[in-house]
C-alpha cells in the first residue's frame, strides 16, 4: 500500500509540474531530478522508460545485504569470482571476507566479484538472490524494475527506470551505513599482504561540495548510468540518469537547474578515480650462497697463551 501511495504522489507532481529545463544537447536517454521528501520533479525526460541499470543495480544489492547481514559476518568467496568480469576487488576463492568490506567494495570500487559473493552467501545462488532483489524493488515502489544478476552486468532482461532508481536510492539514503559508505571518498582494503586504497567512482565527491553520495554504472551495452544525492538549502535532491554517452557532462547540465555553479570539464577530469597500493609486505629473500660465503670468510679465533 505504501509503495502505491508513493507512486501516486510522484505522478501527481509530474502532472502538476510545467517548467522543465530541457536541453537538446543532453546525451542521456532518460533522467530525473527530484526533491527527496516531497518527490517534486525539478527536471526530467523519459523517466518511466526502461533501460539497463548497469552498476546502479548494486544499490539494491547493498540494501538486501545491509538488511540481512551483520557487518562482521564472514563470507567465503566462491570459485566463480575468478571468472566475473571487471570491475573487481580481486577476491580469492575459498578466502573469507567481512560482509561490510564486500559492501564497501561493491559501492566504492563497484566490484562485481563482491556483489556475486554476497549474492551466493545470502541465497546460495545468484538467481535466488535476484528474487529477493526484485521483491525489494517492488516493496519500494519500483514496479518497472527487473534484476537478473546482483552486479549490473548487461542482461537484456535486466532493466529499470529513472523514477524507480530515485525511489530505490531514496530508501537507501535512510539506511545510515549505506549513506556513510557512498559518501566516503576512499575505501582501504587489506588484501592479503597488500593494503589497497580504492577511490570512489563518484567524481562529484571530489569536486562538488553539495554532493552527498551516489552510484555510477557502465557497460558497453548499457552505456553510462548514475543515481546520487545533493544538498541545497537544507533539502536533499536525487538525480538519476540512464543510457548516457557523457555522464558527467549530462549530470552537470541537469544540476544547473539547481545550482548557479557546477563543476567544469577540467574539474571532473581531475576527479577521475585512481586506485593505489598504500603498502605491501614482501619477505626478504634468503640466500644460502651468501651464508656459505660468510662461513668461508670467517676467521677462527686464535687461542690465547696462558
Amino acid at each position: 500500500m505504501k509503495s502505491v501511495l508513493v507512486r501516486f504522489f510522484f505522478t501527481f507532481f509530474f502532472v502538476s509540474s510545467s517548467s522543465f529545463g530541457h536541453y537538446d544537447f543532453i546525451t542521456a536517454q532518460a533522467y530525473l531530478l527530484v526533491e527527496k521528501d516531497s518527490l517534486e520533479i525539478i527536471d526530467g525526460k523519459n523517466f518511466d522508460k526502461e533501460f539497463p541499470p548497469a552498476s546502479t543495480t548494486k544499490v539494491v544489492t547493498s540494501i538486501v545485504a545491509l538488511e540481512r547481514l551483520s557487518p562482521n559476518e564472514w563470507i567465503v568467496a566462491p570459485k566463480e569470482v575468478l571468472s566475473i568480469p571487471p570491475s573487481k576487488m580481486g577476491l580469492k576463492p575459498k578466502k573469507k571476507y567481512r560482509a561490510i568490506d564486500l559492501i564497501k567494495g561493491m559501492l566504492v570500487k563497484s566490484a562485481n566479484d563482491a556483489a556475486y559473493a554476497i549474492a551466493c552467501h545470502v541465497s546460495k545462488t545468484e538467481e535466488r538472490f535476484t528474487e529477493i532483489m526484485n521483491a525489494t524493488a517492488r516493496r519500494l515502489g519500483a514496479l518497472k524494475t527487473n534484476f537478473k544478476n546482483a552486479s549490473g552486468l548487461y542482461d537484456p532482461e535486466q532493466y529499470t527506470t529513472c523514477r524507480d532508481l530515485v525511489l530505490i536510492f531514496r530508501y537507501a539514503l535512510d539506511l545510515e551505513p549505506f549513506r556513510r559508505i557512498v559518501s566516503a571518498k576512499f575505501f582501504d582494503f587489506q588484501d592479503g599482504r597488500n593494503l589497497v586504497r580504492f577511490q570512489n567512482r563518484n567524481r562529484f565527491l571530489f569536486c562538488f561540495e553539495p554532493a552527498i553520495g551516489g552510484k555510477t554504472g557502465y557497460t558497453k551495452a548499457s552505456r553510462h548510468s548514475y543515481v546520487g544525492a545533493f544538498e541545497k538549502d537544507g533539502k536533499i535532491y536525487i538525480l538519476s540518469i540512464l543510457a548516457s554517452e557523457d555522464l558527467w557532462g549530462d549530470a552537470t547540465l541537469i544540476l544547473s537547474n539547481l545550482y548557479d555553479s557546477v563543476p567544469g570539464k577540467e574539474e571532473i577530469e581531475k576527479a577521475k578515480a585512481k586506485d593505489v597500493v598504500l603498502a605491501s609486505y614482501k619477505p626478504k629473500k634468503h640466500s644460502a650462497m651468501k651464508d656459505r660465503i660468510k662461513l668461508k670468510s670467517a676467521k677462527p679465533k686464535r687461542k690465547q697463551r696462558k
